[in-house]
């Protein structure tokens, strides 16, 4: 004779397991914005790894390094841990941005940066060779207003970037450099420092905000 009551805590304990073991399964995913940079994934031996990122806890998205040196002739590759994001230099040709590349660079867009590990071989990074000297100002297109800008220096500093402060093309109708961008510009990006530390890690907090949740999320 079955014992009803046994097969009824049997099928609990069960649904109770197996619960756990879909969690423990979720839960890496759940957590992946608050892995460290040092934890993503690296490119090719001797290559330049920027990895693009996000911290939701604190509405956050971010190259890292978000400054960094390079030779002339050198590829650059970025790494996306979360789909969304791009990887866009300012320039008229990209949505009327103003011109914050050397005069003579030909302009990138990525366009949209899927997830690592994606069943789309090739679309999880983006790859640019730098083949003229100067200063480098890229954006993402869809988190400008979170302040999510890097820079990159070839060889040597110049050209439109350091001739003028981010947001002079307003005047000329370009379009808006929010504050958050000209604050890291301005406050971890300056063109001396990089080239002295080659490169500079995105301090994770400086231009965050902590999430807050309300009495219905």
């Amino acid at each position: 004779m079955i014992n009803d009551k046994n097969d009824k805590m049997d099928r609990r304990e069960a649904l109770k397991i197996s619960g756990m073991g879909i969690a423990a399964l979720l839960l890496p995913s759940l957590r992946q914005d608050e892995k460290t940079p040092e934890n993503m994934p690296r490119g090719e031996a001797g290559m330049n790894v920027v990895r693009i990122g996000n911290l939701y806890s604190t509405q956050e998205w971010f190259y890292d390094p978000a400054g960094l040196y390079i030779q002339k002739g050198e590829k650059v590759l970025w790494v996306a841990r979360k789909w969304g994001a791009s990887v866009t230099a300012f320039h008229p040709s990209n949505d009327n941005h103003e011109l914050r590349i050397p005069e003579n660079a030909k302009p990138f867009d990525s366009g949209v940066v899927p997830l690592l590990d994606t069943d789309y071989e090739g679309m999880d990074r983006f790859e640019y060779t730098f083949e003229v000297e100067g200063t480098y100002d890229y954006y993402s297109r869809y988190h400008e207003v979170l302040g999510m800008v890097g820079r990159i220096v070839v060889g040597q500093p110049g050209g439109p970037a350091e001739k003028y402060p981010p947001g002079y093309g307003n005047r000329d109708g370009r379009a808006v450099v929010y504050p958050q961008q000209i604050k890291l510009f301005e406050t971890l990006l300056g063109s001396e420092e990089i080239v002295a530390k080659k490169v500079i890690r995105y301090p994770r907090g400086i231009l965050g905000r902590p999430v807050v949740v309300g009495p219905h999320g």
